[in-house]
């Protein structure tokens, strides 16, 4: 934690000590079920994970986030240990907070009463001869101390006690976490404070820096952790609550979580060995939001036009320290020699001076439309082997050809614009300041799962909205390197077995006489997870998985990967008349039929969409036709069928797809529910049933992502079903390649109508209730599902006509081919993350909408799942 960070502390303690503020809290204590719900949910965490890890919340503070710790081993039975709480900081190293015996302490401020030595049974004070490093003898005791430019200090005597992060009530989950996670740790009990720490929220501090006294390298050095690593995710309140506190994100020591991911992670090297976490900052950005009407992530275009690049000296940037990653500091500091390319640009795309005075806007959402700073990170290809292939990594370096492995951090307004609750007015928490290097604060680390991984000396970043509670109960706990992964039980067929063809005569009759014939047959397994830090990538896996079933590996789209098997093909059967067409099937396979059910029954899967070659003027997917038999219950393929489509890949190209509608949808439900293959299949094609009036055909819509739908509302907190996420396609259908560029005005004045029309419809209650109805009388099982309702839906412009393949478009124009001047499929994954970050974060300032309704004054328009950017950019350059 640094200096300057103090003096805010000490600026918003005065502030917080009125009796308004006070009669305020109260209001907040009222709203903050939310905490007791993310405690609630700490236990999955303890028998879900292969590996030795621990996953516990972190508070709201004063401009800081703190973690609740567990110390000592009570002399009197029954008693429970004593709880305190620390600021979690990674810009420090040692962990110390107030003992019994401290002068002017401010116990009276703090959360808890200060730790009593003489209640553990356990409690040692280090004698001279057991001084750690970093300490010293002093009156017949070990003593280190910590002081603070701005005059901020505290004195500590070391000693060491039985010790564990936690959660805040020491109920059973929290017995679970001392069995499984307590060690005998040193920290310091500070018999002495001044300044800032007196009257700070949190008892005191945990410095989580790469240093040996960290209770991280303590845990590993104990094995009750895997790695020596651990993540951070915070989310922002305009709150804090003293006793319980406001939960605001999680940490994970020893692993990675991805539940809480909605991107994947990506590495930067960390420059220093020991000590403060070091970035390379290679470039800063800032994109103008004024056109964003709302909120949500645009793409970024070509350099000048929405997104532009500070003039600045990179190396005054990193130099002296360097640029460190500093949960402990609040605020965002970078080199002052920035400062005034900053400002001649942040007034260019406000259209306001940037000060560091009180600022007043019309309403929150105002501040959406204030500009993104974009810092690009240094990296390489080492790092982030896989970042090509999954889409993250495209346009070859449109924002900086010269360093396409860099990858790019968004920090979005409402993340360094800070409403003052009383007066209603924001103000900016990005400084220019330092003489020298900078830190990136917590207010950068919003929105993001980071990583420090001291093991491997790197730093990583994963876009998360950081809400614990919105993460299932099931599943595991992971390393940060992971090989692709394929969804179980979710293989499916393409294409028919070749051998039919030798099933038939001359003239095109089957020839039962012909028995059983061998051929290929196509088939596609379907990615459940993309490969994470050096894994094997999906094509590598897939390789080895044909090779060891004795097939061909084909390809890997964004989605899928595609490999011919070995099939064998009954020519006929006693019963099967020889002048049918015909198809493979089994001897005793004499009743499969072919009717509106039989693709819900076999799951049939359409395939993805795509150009059929570079010479092709609208895509298509293609889906296996399969019959089936009642009697024994199995589906035979007969043949292909293929539709149009708008989707993926093909969406990319914004002079097809010049806009969006993004829609959340909530299928309620009395439990927690995940939708399959089938299910999402069948609820697109629903919602383009329930859209054909106005335009809407199936194969433009698309479900993103699906995840858990968490009852804010509910006192405990509950799954309530889930939520899907869709993007519905407005194609242009005068789509000509060789005229769009001349004509994009014309493309859209005619789409946008459309897309305004459908934006309403979604939003009409009979849209949810006709979609409800479709998938209730399919033959897929929703029984589960009881009412759908919108819960957010916005139009999104993708094309703009100023200067150059629609504008944001990042390659030419025109048809997907083998030498790249088309949309890959890979790069289709940036807009399937654009838009599900997009409409993630529209939905976490719905809930926000919610809660100042329930507070009664403004907040922060966006926690970490804000609804304008969240860390999303469509780059050449990773972005995280």
């Amino acid at each position: 934690m640094m200096a300057h960070d103090l003096r805010r502390i000490l600026q918003d303690v005065h502030d917080e000590q009125t009796e308004q503020e006070q009669q305020e809290q109260e209001t907040m204590r009222e709203y903050s079920r939310h905490e007791r719900d993310f405690q609630r949910n700490l236990q999955r965490s303890l028998s879900t994970s292969p590996d030795p890890v621990q996953v516990t919340p972190v508070f709201q503070g004063i401009g800081t986030h703190y973690a609740d710790i567990w110390v000592g081993e009570p002399k009197v039975a029954g008693e429970d240990p004593q709880r305190q709480t620390v600021i979690v900081d990674t810009g420090s190293h040692y962990t110390a907070f107030p003992c019994s015996g401290c002068d002017s302490c401010g116990e009276e401020y703090h959360t808890n009463k200060l730790f009593d030595i003489s209640k553990s049974q356990t409690f040692h004070k280090n004698s001279c001869s057991e001084c750690s490093p970093g300490g010293h003898c002093h009156n017949n005791q070990c003593e280190f101390s910590q002081s603070y430019t701005e005059g901020s200090s505290w004195k500590a005597y070391q000693a060491i006690d039985k010790f564990w992060v936690g959660r805040a009530n020491h109920d059973q989950a929290n017995k679970d976490f001392s069995d499984r996670y307590s060690i005998n740790f040193m920290f310091g009990c500070q018999y002495s404070e001044t300044g800032l720490f007196i009257k700070q929220l949190a008892n005191g501090i945990m410095g989580m820096s790469a240093s040996e006294a960290t209770i991280v390298k303590h845990l590993y050095d104990e094995q009750k952790i895997k790695h020596n690593l651990f993540t951070m995710c915070f989310q922002r309140h305009d709150y804090y609550e003293k006793d319980q506190g406001v939960g605001s994100g999680a940490m994970v020591f020893g692993g990675v979580d991805t539940r809480l991911h909605t991107s994947p992670m990506l590495f930067v090297h960390d420059l220093k060995a020991t000590g403060w976490y070091t970035v390379y900052i290679n470039g800063v950005y800032l994109r103008d939001n004024r056109d964003n009407a709302n909120g949500a992530a645009s793409v970024v275009g070509s350099q000048g036009t929405t997104t532009d690049r500070l003039s600045v000296d990179i190396s005054k940037m990193n130099n002296g320290k360097g640029v460190i990653v500093d949960s402990g500091t609040t605020d965002t500091y970078l080199s002052s020699s920035a400062r005034a390319a900053f400002d001649k640009m942040w007034m260019q795309k406000a259209g306001r001076v940037f000060t560091h005075s009180a600022m007043a806007f019309d309403s929150p959402e105002d501040i959406n439309k204030l500009p993104t700073i974009i810092f690009q990170l240094r990296s390489d290809s080492s790092l982030n082997p896989n970042q090509e292939y999954e889409g993250i990594n495209s346009a070859s370096g449109n924002l900086d050809p010269s360093n396409p492995s860099d990858i790019l951090v968004a920090m979005p307004p409402s993340h360094y614009m800070e409403l003052n609750a009383k007066t209603g007015k924001y103000v900016p928490r990005i400084y220019f300041t330092e003489g020298s290097g900078g830190v990136l604060g917590a207010n950068f680390m919003q929105g993001h799962d980071i990583l420090f991984d001291w093991e491997n000396q790197r730093v990583g970043f994963a876009r998360s909205d950081c809400d614990y509670n919105s993460i299932p109960v099931d599943g595991v706990i992971e390393s940060p390197d992971a090989d692709c992964e394929f969804l179980d039980e979710a293989d499916f067929i393409r294409d028919a077995c070749s051998a039919v063809e030798e099933c038939v005569k001359d003239g095109g009759t089957t020839d039962v006489s012909k028995g059983i014939k061998s051929g290929t047959e196509g088939w596609g397994r379907v990615i459940g997870a993309q490969a994470r830090g050096t894994g094997k990538s999906c094509e590598d896996v897939a390789k080895e998985l044909a090779a060891g079933a004795g097939s061909t590996f084909l390809s890997c789209d964004d989605a899928k990967c595609y490999e011919d098997r070995p099939c064998k093909c009954t020519c006929g059967g006693g019963d099967l008349d020889p002048q049918t067409t015909s198809f493979c099937r089994d001897k005793d396979a004499s009743d499969a039929t072919v009717d509106d059910s039989s693709a819900d029954k076999c799951e049939d899967l359409w395939g993805s969409c795509h150009l059929h070659d570079a010479t092709s003027t609208s895509c298509m997917q293609l889906r296996v036709q399969s019959a089936f038999n009642e009697k024994d219950g199995n589906c035979y393929k007969v043949g292909n069928e293929t539709r149009a489509c708008n989707t993926a890949a093909c969406a990319a190209d914004t002079y097809r797809v010049p806009f969006k509608v993004q829609t959340i949808l909530g299928l309620k439900a009395a439990t927690n529910i995940s939708l399959s293959n089938i299910q999402i299949q069948l609820l697109e094609d629903s919602v383009a049933e329930a859209l054909k009036e106005q335009g809407v055909k199936a194969g433009d819509v698309r479900v993103v992502t699906s995840r858990t739908w968490m009852n804010i509302d509910n006192e405990e907190g509950s799954a309530q079903g889930v939520k899907a996420i869709l993007e519905i396609s407005i194609p242009n259908l005068q789509y000509d390649q060789a005229t769009n560029f001349a004509h994009c005005s014309s493309i859209l004045t005619a789409t946008n109508p459309v897309a305004a029309q459908v934006d309403d419809a979604v939003q009409d209650s009979k849209f949810t209730t006709e979609v409800f109805n479709l998938i209730s009388s399919s033959n897929v099982n929703f029984e589960e599902v009881t009412s759908i309702s919108t819960l957010e839906s916005w139009q999104q412009q993708m094309a703009y006509c100023n200067g150059g393949g629609g504008g944001d478009y990042p390659w030419p124009p025109g048809g997907e081919d083998e030498e790249g001047d088309g949309p890959s499929a890979a790069s289709a994954v940036i807009f399937s993350f654009l838009a599900c970050f997009a409409m993630l974060g529209a939905y976490m300032h719905f809930k926000n909408k919610k809660k100042e309704a329930a507070l009664g004054r403004y907040t922060t328009v966006g926690e970490s799942g804000s609804s304008e950017d969240e860390g999303l950019e469509l780059r050449s350059t990773a972005v995280v």
